[in-house]
């Protein structure tokens, strides 16, 4: 897992064109060399380092914690969605309306859970926001601060279509499905007088699936939210809503107590509904997931052009000592996984120049295999250069992407303005990385950010994956 390291520098790196990349010199690449020894890095941001925070000056990253799920955060094609998505994505959008000129743009990190341990992570300090329709409870404001309400939510009993069961008292014998930890059964605990049969769902099973269900014909019942009944209405048009619980719920985002001044500047985005929740709706609806799950990275649906990619990047980062995460998050910001073919000039699922391609032994830059490999070779290569510089290892993954998306030269111009001006040219962060982004162009640090998104969704993906399988194994 060392070579997971190499992705989470994308964090800081800039995003410079391939096309000016000049040609490498032809090398061999030493496989014993190129082994990677970098420590894993974490996801960080200037908020978890200082513990500080300016309202009028905030971080440049900011770590978001985000439940995985078919209508909060998924995949699709590789690419994130979901309503939590939307949403956060114009807060991101308003931190960064009013920036001062010359500060890099604030970014959120994203970074998917299962919805369950949102807030025992936010305690832990493994992000700076907790987000995933959660419920504002009394209980747990005890522990956390909630923002002002993006929405308003109600529960509701959901029925196949043309069920004469349109109220809960009407259920009678007839089961209604709730996970227990579900904000339904807490609803349905403060109505004694309600006398209705509660079951449990298959394990695992999330109320989108469950609402697939019933569409498909399925005679079940239970109470799902209004928040998600309008996102999968075009979707599920054979489900049949009845009555709903007389509590309005509040949906907020959590932080940590002492971040007063984080809270502050939610609250203003949320009370200005630059982003409503039905806008939110509106940009998630298009890319909901065909089977109502929330796509992992080994169960991606055949179609997915990440899935089709998956083993041909996995089997080449192996190669070269990488992990397959990094070059799919190039390809996905590169050309989003849909190769555009050039006999001249970038080329290709990761837009490799075919001058590159040659020189890092690859005689066919345009098929899917020789071109990943071409960037592969071309980053061990990299990584190889740099380490005969005797720079330190973080900072060698940090020039060997700048020099990925730049070229050399490019990165050696600007190493060299960095020692001019009296900085450290071997140091990217708060160096090399500050004359870049005064000197080149503000698009880099956007392509930095998109492609650390893509990359954190997918090791995200991938661990939940794990300890689903691994909690699954237990259980048998």
């Amino acid at each position: 897992m060392k070579q997971i390291a190499l992705c989470l520098i994308f964090a800081c790196i800039s995003a410079f064109s391939w096309a000016k990349k000049p040609t490498p010199k032809p090398v061999k690449v030493d496989a014993a060399q190129a082994k990677s020894t970098h420590p894993v890095l974490k996801a960080s941001s200037a908020l978890a380092e200082s513990g500080e925070f300016d309202v009028d000056n905030p971080p440049n990253r900011i770590r978001v914690l985000v439940g995985l799920g078919a209508s909060t955060y998924f995949l699709k094609d590789g690419r994130p969605h979901g309503l939590e998505y939307a949403l956060l994505s114009g807060f991101e959008a308003e931190l960064n309306r009013n920036r001062a000129k010359g500060l890099p743009p604030v970014r959120l990190q994203f970074i998917p859970i299962e919805s369950g341990e949102l807030i025992p992570a936010l305690l832990a300090g493994k992000g700076d926001i907790a987000a995933g329709l959660i419920p504002l409870t009394e209980g747990a404001r005890s522990i956390v601060s909630f923002s002002e309400p993006y929405a308003m939510d109600q529960w509701c009993l959901v029925g196949p279509k043309d069920s004469a069961i349109r109220r809960l008292e009407d259920l009678a014998e007839q089961p209604l499905l709730l996970n227990s930890a579900s904000m339904g059964r807490r609803l349905l605990d403060a109505h004694p007088d309600l006398k209705v049969t509660l079951d449990d769902p298959a394990l695992g099973s999330a109320v989108e699936t469950q609402l697939a269900e019933i569409n498909a014909g399925q005679a079940n019942y239970t109470l799902a939210s209004k928040t998600i009944l309008n996102l999968w209405a075009p979707r599920f048009k054979s489900l049949q809503i009845g009555a709903c619980l007389n509590e309005k719920v509040p949906l907020t985002w959590a932080v940590r107590p002492a971040d007063g001044a984080l809270l502050e500047l939610m609250n203003r985005y949320i009370v200005s509904k630059k982003m409503p929740i039905e806008k939110a709706t509106s940009l998630t609806q298009r890319y909901l997931p065909q089977d109502a799950k929330a796509a992992r990275s080994e169960a991606i649906a055949p179609l997915d052009k990440l899935g089709f990619f998956m083993p041909m990047f996995q089997s080449i980062a192996a190669a070269n000592n990488l992990d397959w995460m990094l070059l799919a998050a190039i390809g996905q910001k590169e050309s989003k996984l849909n190769p555009v073919i050039r006999k001249n000039g970038p080329t290709g699922v990761m837009q490799v120049n075919p001058s590159t391609a040659r020189a890092m032994g690859v005689s066919d830059p345009h098929g899917n295999e020789g071109n990943i490999t071409a960037a592969a070779k071309y980053l061990a290569h990299l990584r190889k250069m740099y380490s005969q510089q005797g720079i330190t290892e973080d900072n060698q993954l940090y020039f060997m992407i700048a020099a990925y998306n730049a070229g050399e030269g490019r990165l050696q111009q600007i190493r060299s303005r960095t020692k001019s001006q009296g900085l450290d040219p071997n140091v990217w962060v708060g160096n090399v990385e500050k004359v870049a982004l005064n000197h080149v162009s503000k698009g880099m640090v956007d392509y930095v950010s998109t492609v650390n998104r893509f990359y954190l969704a997918y090791q995200s993906a991938e661990k939940t994956t794990a300890k689903r399988a691994s909690s699954a194994g237990a259980k048998k």
